[in-house]
């Protein structure tokens, strides 16, 4: 095993070790959520996370609320996947995936990141990426086309005279 994926092992297992919550006590199972409700305790919740340097585990304490405002309170707890995958990961990913066939992706990413992912992940990142950068350059656009034209006040000009100038 090479040095750097040696470095990488023992920093996962050091972050797996400080990142297993404990169950909570009485008095933090239910806590004030952001959309003014209350969120209460559900149960400890593991996730493996895919980071650029390492694959590890969490335990954190999965909550939940009435409300959709808090979807993303705790996101590595209540997230639906069992592997939560870091922002940096999915960029890699899409970058690959646009460049060139999935698979192919997945093996650059094995061989320049040491990062173990399927050529379907690649292609879902890719492809979810993609739909958000389209629909923000849709959004811009839409945004741009509209034009606030002001409203004219006062008679129409019969005439208009224009002229150029020469140097």
């Amino acid at each position: 095993m090479g040095f750097r994926a040696a470095l990488h092992q023992a920093g996962a297992a050091a972050l797996t070790q400080l990142l297993q919550f404990s169950e909570p006590g009485a008095e933090q199972r239910r806590i004030p959520c952001p959309c003014g409700h209350q969120a209460r305790y559900r149960e400890l919740r593991s996730r493996r996370l895919l980071t650029a340097w390492a694959r590890w585990n969490c335990r954190a304490p999965g909550i939940s609320v009435r409300t959709v405002a808090t979807a993303s309170f705790l996101p590595i707890a209540n997230s639906t996947s069992r592997t939560v995958t870091a922002p940096g990961v999915r960029r890699m990913q899409a970058l690959v995936g646009q460049q060139v066939a999935f698979d192919q992706g997945r093996e650059q990413l094995k061989v320049l990141a040491g990062l173990h992912v399927t050529a379907k992940s690649v292609e879902r990142t890719a492809e979810a990426m993609g739909a958000d950068i389209a629909k923000s350059e849709e959004d811009e656009i839409r945004k741009n086309v509209r034009l606030d034209l002001p409203i004219t006040v006062g008679d129409p000009v019969p005439i208009l005279y224009v002229q150029q100038a020469y140097r």
